[in-house]
């Protein structure tokens, strides 16, 4: 007699492949519109700063710094910037952030520290940066020109020379962090950096149309690639593409649906993306969030109804049952339930005929997994669950 599951489906992260997620405007950035701006974030905060205006033909750069709280989605001023730059290159840890390099500092750095509101100069960096991401990995911090990497350990206060890359990067590539490792686009080449091997690894070529130009954040070990400018600066687009390294795959997700640009800022405060910023010949100051566990903009009613799953134990054992509610049975034959494993991989498909279904155990091990409710070929929702 076949194993069978029972599990509590509770609200979690997800790590799917080929379902979009929600992107959702926020309150603008309090400073006036700008672009090659700089941001991160600091624990629950987000921060936007520096950055500059030149359409007019006069050059004009910024040393203003805004702190912004997902929780009351609002801005405040907080202290200048030392210096008026654009360009700017950041990382953060869990306490601080740090800037630096762009066109008004050499190798100058500074670390922020939000709970005194105080910037503070750090050594100097061993190279002039400006005009890409840098990425923090387990509380230090890179960044990269040409095919060089810097790291910065703050608890050596020092900085100490990587290994060169196979590459060099170009100018207006961007890059994110995850839990461990760091990742750089340039153009359609992309290599992974592994910080505890001290070495660099080339991932799967990026599909997406845009040069560079881009920004890029985290989300579940994941990167997503926002915007940037095609071939030359005057096309840009509003693509967005999601990176899983689990099977090293890239995937398009929702475009970002404001203007399209080049040169924003983009970072994840809990696990979920936030951009803003940049130029098409505009200055914009508008400010977004990206969900990637909410359905996409043409299932949100349909989400937000009253669906509502119930599995239950979890963790689980032995038998798995999945319970629907506050849906109509006229539906049943579009719906399904996928689960994937915590790689990525689809291992589990069945489609619904009635408010309870039950899952067949017996090809899936003990682990964590990611189950998925679709319906007409679009996630609704997804959520964890661990089989023991």
């Amino acid at each position: 007699m076949m194993k069978k599951l029972l599990f509590f489906l509770v609200f979690s992260a997800i790590s799917q492949l080929i379902y979009a997620g929600s992107w959702n405007q926020k309150s603008s950035l309090g400073g006036v519109g700008r672009h090659r701006s700089c941001g991160l974030s600091i624990a629950n905060k987000g921060y936007i700063g520096t950055g500059h205006v030149n359409g007019t033909g006069v050059d004009i750069s910024y040393k203003d710094w805004w702190e912004f709280d997902p929780a009351s989605n609002s801005w405040t001023q907080k202290a200048d910037f030392p210096a008026f730059t654009h360009g700017a290159v950041t990382f953060s840890t869990d306490t601080k952030g740090y800037v630096g390099g762009g066109s008004g500092l050499g190798g100058e750095f500074y670390a922020y520290d939000p709970t005194t509101n105080l910037w503070t100069g750090i050594p100097l960096c061993p190279l002039l940066v400006s005009d890409s991401q840098g990425f923090g990995v387990q509380n230090k911090g890179y960044v990269y020109l040409g095919n060089q990497l810097a790291e910065f350990d703050p608890a050596l206060n020092s900085w100490s020379m990587k290994p060169n890359a196979p590459i060099s990067f170009g100018t207006w590539s961007c890059s994110f962090g995850n839990n461990s490792s760091g990742f750089i686009k340039s153009g359609g080449l992309f290599y992974e950096f592994k910080p505890s091997q001290n070495i660099w690894v080339q991932r799967a070529s990026f599909p997406g149309v845009m040069s560079n130009g881009s920004s890029a954040f985290s989300i579940y070990d994941k990167g997503y690639v926002t915007c940037g400018y095609v071939g030359g600066l005057s096309t840009v687009t509003d693509e967005v593409w999601e990176f899983n390294p689990g099977n090293n795959g890239w995937t398009r997700v929702q475009d970002f649906p404001g203007t399209k640009r080049r040169f924003p800022v983009a970072f994840a405060i809990h696990n979920v993306g936030y951009f803003g910023t940049g130029t098409n010949g505009i200055n914009f100051n508008d400010f977004w969030e990206y969900d990637p566990l909410k359905a996409a903009s043409g299932l949100d009613e349909l989400a937000m109804n009253s669906v509502e799953m119930t599995l239950y134990p979890n963790p689980a054992l032995n038998n798995l049952s999945i319970e629907l509610n506050g849906i109509s049975e006229d539906i049943f034959e579009e719906l399904s339930v996928k689960i994937f494993s915590s790689d990525g991989r689809e291992v589990y498909t069945e489609n619904f005929g009635g408010l309870l279904t039950q899952v067949d155990r017996t090809n899936l091990p003990k682990g964590v997994y990611f189950v998925t409710l679709i319906y007409q070929g679009r996630k609704i929702e997804s959520k964890k669950l661990i089989l023991l």
